[in-house]
Order: structure tokens, then C-alpha cells, then sequence
């Protein structure tokens, strides 16, 4: 039985919000609708003909302006929507046309074998880009180099661009009928929702779709401005870059400005939008090339391969790391390995997990506590030497450190103690693009948790997965919390996972999906992702947390929530 696309799902919506990846974990709990066969026949067709919506609006916090949080609006779609998405994405992957140039370091596509997504680790594109402008500035005497940024990427796509898009790509492949109806299907759900809400001009900021349709509405400008500046162009989401003389990266950028507003879209001015030269660039060449990531990576890749080949560890690793403030999330794979017969496993061990069964047995509880309080300790020297670093000097040496604020401080809100959160969080504070990670350090160091219920659901959920892991010590909320759709929204999210607060109960869907109650009810509601999830979920007991804290395959991801949004990109 073939289930590459149901992890793919699970691990690519995982990363984008709790709601979608919990109503995909109900419906992959059949033996029949986790497989490939179901989901390309039946999800497809199903998405295809059904012209109801099935999209769930979700309030992320996106930044802060004169002391008001401004949020962004994030739609995730029905799971079976979202597993024919991932149908198609990954059916899309075979044909050329819909691969990304090799100057768009941005959501590049997956194999169909790949489990990690649809789309390939974003970080992997970040650092091609960063070798390739690296090469480009060693070859430009007296160059420089031109960041700019497009506003309000995919909000400003129009439905009318996002279908002539989908049209012209699809007469170029090979794509069979089916999956081409799929595309316009889904694109015509993104601009009814767009026209009913009015929050965007036709393409949805969510859904997986849409990284796809930008990448290919650009994909002829991104041509253009490649050939005009012999190689000197890259683009990574909406973050554009040149490299060139001064008069060359000037021309460029407003031949780039005009064939944007050909299709209303705008270049970024201000901060977001210039020039560095080529000598003092090179000062950060090997930002991303450096050991940060292979300690990180290391310790994660054990912690799973330990819960793999020992399940019934699980509990002992889990006391282990509450008792020394790590708060790595411990999954419970047994169900994942027991569903697995003799001969897979085998064949697993020996060719695909290449640590086999003696780097395994290395592993243990006391050397994955060392390995934490190691890269503890290397990543807090590491912040406390950046954080000594005047980052507003330049635009630049902003660009360049924030990243690397952002690294080491998500990795220490899973290692460091409550003390040193809240220490870390009062510095982070006072810089707006750290603001997310500095509330979050400080929600869990003093289980205040009224701020980042009003700054949205990624926010509440980054907070609260961490105390998940610390324990579950109930939180604070202020009982005079003006209620108000971000605030219900956040109240669900703590309710999905366990936490517990002072603040009185409310009655929502999202709270009634969230504790399981009135699921008669909801499943006739109008919202089409609240009535499919309901209709999932039964009439039983609510499940999330025990599908939280398991695993439905050995190939799921260990989810770092509070990572995965510190990744997100200005348009999403």
C-alpha cells in the first residue's frame, strides 16, 4: 500500500497551520483514503466536481505597527482538497514547464517519491542563491549588489492572470485533462472566497497551489530579466536580486518595475529596497555555510531515530527532557513501526536508513541530553556575540542578521531554560523583526499567554506546543481579553492542545471542532472545512492531542511549529 502522498500532505500543511494538519490526520486514519489510488481518483475528482468552499480563514500575526498587531490572512483548504492539491503538485513535478528556472531558488518541486513535501526544503534554495550571487560578485569589478521586494505578492495577483497563467502552462505540457480541470477548479474557488472576503485580488495566501500559479505567472519575467542581465538576476519568493555596476542595477530594476506593473504589481521602496556593494556583500558569503545547522540537524535526526528503534522509550526521553527545560517535541512512533510488516522493516533498515542497527544502538536518553545541552550552549554564545553587533548600521548588515537571529533563537526556545527565555526575550523585544519569537520566549518563560492569543494562531500554537513539552503547566490569559475573531481562533488552538487557562469558555465552531462538541451539529454547518473535519472527527471523544503527540508514518517529520512560521517569507 502506497502512501508517499499522504505524508507529503501531512508534512507540508504541518508547516503552515495546526487545523488543516490535524483534519488530514482524521482523514488518513482510514486504510483507504491514506492511499495514492484514493487520493488521485477519488480527492481529484471529488475537488473537481464539488462547488461548495471548504476553506478555513486563519489570522496569523504578521507584524506590529504603533502598538497594534496586524495580521495576515491565511486560508487552508478541506483535507480532501489539500490531498488533491498535493495530487496534482506532485503530478505536476513530471513536466517541465512547471519547474521553477534555476535562477527561482523559491518553492522548487519535489520528486513524487519525496515524503517531505511538495515542495524541497526552502533553506536548501536560500543557500544556492546565496553561492550563486556569491560567484557573481567575485566577477563584477566595482559591483553591486540590488535587493528589492515586491509588495503584497500574492494578495496582489488577479484571478483573471492566475487562469491565463494556468491555461498557457497547461497547453505546453502534456498534462491530461483531469488534472488541468483540478487547476481551474481550485482556481476558481480562490477568487469566489477572494470576492466574498475581499481580502485579495484571486489567489489565496495558503494554499499550496498558490506558490505554484506565482511561480508560473513570473516565470516569463524571470526569463526576461535573466537574459538582460547575463545571468545577474535571482528571485526567491518576492525578494529580487541583481548584481552589476550601479548604472546596470538601476536600469534593470526599472525595466523589473515596469514589467511588474504590467501586472499590478509594485516594487517595495524604503528599507526593503537597496544597493550594497559587491566588497562589503562578500563579508557575509558564508553566512549559511557554516557548522550551525549540522549540530541542530544532528541532534533532531537522532532524537527521531531513537523514538524509531525504541518506542517504548518514549516516556523515559520525555521525563528526560522536561526535567533539563528541552522541549523538543517526543513523538510516539509505535503505531507508525508496528503497522509495517517484517519484510519492509527489514528492507528499511538495511537500504534506506542508512544508520542501520549500530549507529542506532549509540544512541541514548544521557547522549541526546548532551547533545542538547551542547548545541544549548553553542547557539547562545553564538546569539550573545550577534546580539553585541550594531545590525542597524545598514540595511545590509539587517538583511544579513536577521536570519541568524532568527536560527538561534527559534532553537533555543526548545533548549533553554524559562530564566534565560525571558532574559533573551527582553532584548529580542525592542527589534520588530525578532517580535514574534521575543513574545513567544516570553509567553513560555512566564506562561503569560495574552499577548500571543491576540497575535494570531501561529503565534498561540508556537507558544503553546512548547509548554505541550515542558509539561503542561496551565497558562494566564487577562479575563478582560476584548474577544474577537483572532482571540476566539487562538482560544481554539489552546483547547486543541490541552492547555489550560483562566479565561471563561466560549462558544465557536472552531472551539466546538476543538473539544469535540456539538459535532452533530457542525457537521452541517456552512463552512466547508469545519463540516468535512466534523464529519471526520464522529461523534466521539476529541482525539487531537493523541494524534498530536503520535506519528502516522516513520517518515512524518518531527514538527518544530515555532520554526516552521519562523520561516515564512513576507508574502506568506
Amino acid at each position: 500500500m502506497s502512501t508517499e502522498l499522504a505524508v507529503k500532505a501531512l508534512n507540508q500543511y504541518r508547516r503552515r497551520d495546526i487545523f488543516p494538519y490535524l483534519a488530514l490526520r482524521y482523514y488518513v486514519e482510514s486504510s483507504v483514503g491514506r492511499q495514492n489510488r484514493w487520493i488521485r481518483d477519488i480527492c481529484t475528482r471529488l475537488t473537481t466536481q464539488n462547488e461548495s468552499l471548504g476553506y478555513l480563514r486563519m489570522y496569523h500575526f504578521k507584524d506590529i505597527s504603533e502598538d497594534k498587531f496586524i495580521h495576515r490572512d491565511i486560508y487552508v483548504p478541506a483535507p480532501s482538497e489539500a490531498l488533491a492539491e498535493v495530487a496534482l503538485i506532485t503530478e505536476l513535478s513530471k513536466h517541465e514547464i512547471f519547474t521553477p528556472k534555476p535562477y527561482v531558488y523559491s518553492y522548487r518541486l519535489s520528486s513524487d517519491k519525496e515524503k517531505s513535501g511538495v515542495f524541497k526544503p526552502y533553506f536548501d534554495g536560500f543557500r544556492e542563491r546565496q553561492k550563486s550571487i556569491s560567484d557573481s560578485c567575485w566577477k563584477t569589478e566595482n559591483g553591486v549588489v540590488l535587493y528589492t521586494d515586491i509588495k503584497k505578492f500574492y494578495p496582489s495577483i488577479t484571478s483573471a492572470d492566475a487562469l491565463e497563467t494556468w491555461q498557457e502552462a497547461c497547453q505546453q505540457s502534456e498534462l491530461s485533462g483531469d488534472y488541468e480541470r483540478l487547476g481551474f477548479r481550485l482556481l476558481e474557488n480562490h477568487m469566489k472566497v477572494s470576492e466574498h472576503d475581499g481580502t485579495a485580488k484571486g489567489l489565496l495566501t495558503g494554499p499550496m497551489f498558490s506558490h505554484l500559479i506565482a511561480n508560473l505567472l513570473l516565470d516569463r519575467i524571470d526569463q526576461e530579466m535573466n537574459k538582460i542581465s547575463n545571468g545577474n538576476y535571482w528571485r526567491y519568493v518576492d525578494d529580487v536580486v541583481f548584481v552589476g555596476t550601479t548604472e546596470q542595477v538601476s536600469l534593470w530594476r526599472e525595466k523589473l518595475a515596469g514589467r511588474f506593473d504590467e501586472l499590478n504589481l509594485v516594487l517595495h521602496d524604503g528599507d526593503k529596497d537597496f544597493q550594497v556593494s559587491c566588497e562589503e556583500w562578500l563579508e557575509g558569503e558564508f553566512d549559511f555555510d557554516n557548522s550551525i545547522g549540522s549540530e541542530w540537524a544532528s541532534l533532531i535526526s537522532d532524537v527521531k531515530r531513537f523514538l524509531l528503534a525504541n518506542p517504548s522509550k518514549k516516556d523515559a526521553l520525555q521525563q528526560s527532557f522536561q526535567k533539563n527545560n528541552i522541549r523538543i517535541p517526543v513523538v510516539d512512533y509505535s503505531d507508525a513501526v508496528r503497522d509495517s510488516n517484517y519484510l519492509k522493516r527489514f528492507q528499511d533498515w538495511i537500504r534506506k536508513y542508512k544508520w542501520a542497527t549500530k549507529s542506532v544502538k549509540s544512541i541514548t536518553i544521557n547522549g541526546l541530553l548532551t547533545q542538547a545541552r551542547n548545541c544549548e550552549a553553542s547557539f547562545s554564545l553564538r546569539l550573545a556575540d550577534l546580539l553585541i553587533e550594531d545590525s542597524a548600521s545598514s540595511p545590509y548588515t539587517k538583511k544579513r542578521t536577521t536570519p541568524k537571529l532568527r536560527y538561534l533563537s527559534g532553537r533555543l526556545l526548545y533548549l533553554s531554560s524559562r530564566k534565560n527565555l525571558a532574559r533573551l526575550g527582553a532584548i529580542l523585544i525592542d527589534r520588530p523583526d525578532m517580535y514574534l519569537v521575543a513574545k513567544t520566549m516570553e509567553a513560555v518563560a512566564s506562561r503569560e499567554f495574552t499577548d500571543v492569543l491576540s497575535m494570531g494562531v501561529n503565534a498561540t500554537h508556537s507558544a503553546a506546543q512548547l509548554v505541550r513539552a515542558e509539561g503542561n503547566e496551565p497558562v494566564r490569559i487577562d479575563n478582560n481579553l476584548v474577544l474577537c475573531p483572532v482571540a476566539e481562533q487562538s482560544l481554539a488552538v489552546l483547547e486543541i492542545n490541552g492547555v489550560q487557562h483562566n479565561y471563561g469558555t466560549i462558544k465557536t465552531e472552531l472551539m466546538q471542532l476543538a473539544s469535540a462538541t456539538d459535532m452533530k451539529d457542525l457537521m452541517k454547518s456552512k463552512n466547508g472545512f469545519v463540516r468535512e473535519f466534523a464529519c471526520l472527527h464522529g461523534l466521539s471523544e476529541a482525539r487531537h492531542q493523541s494524534l498530536l503527540d503520535s506519528g502516522f508514518d516513520r517518515d512524518e517529520e518531527l514538527a518544530m511549529d515555532v520554526l516552521n512560521q519562523l520561516q515564512r517569507s513576507s508574502h506568506c
